[in-house]
């Protein structure tokens, strides 16, 4: 009987510790808008956010090459790769800038 119930406790610890890894996409994906700082919000992830027609297409995120608030208000074209596990708490998607190109 004591066997048994170690062993069940073994199973159930090497059960509850098993990771599961939070994937990040790899694919590149592209959006087009206006940079905008990221105000308060119920979501609150990224540095700056993407906008179009007034609704927030995705929020930013950038290594320190990439200074976003260098683009505020002006039109841009994004590239970069979606992190998985987003949308959160009704937010946007959630993309880290790979490459940023002012456009007309």
């Amino acid at each position: 009987m004591k066997k048994i119930i170690f062993l069940g406790m073994v199973f159930l610890l090497l059960v509850g510790c098993t990771s599961q890894e939070t994937k990040k996409s790899s694919e590149t994906t592209l959006r087009v808008g206006t940079v905008a700082p990221l105000e308060m919000s119920t979501w609150m992830y990224g540095t700056n956010m993407l906008t179009k027609d007034s609704k927030i297409v995705v929020s930013l995120i950038a290594d320190k090459n990439i200074k976003l608030d260098d683009y505020n208000g002006k039109k841009v074209e994004v590239t970069g790769e979606l992190k998985e596990g987003y949308p959160i708490d009704g937010g946007p998607e959630y993309l880290e800038v790979k490459t940023i190109k002012i456009i007309k």
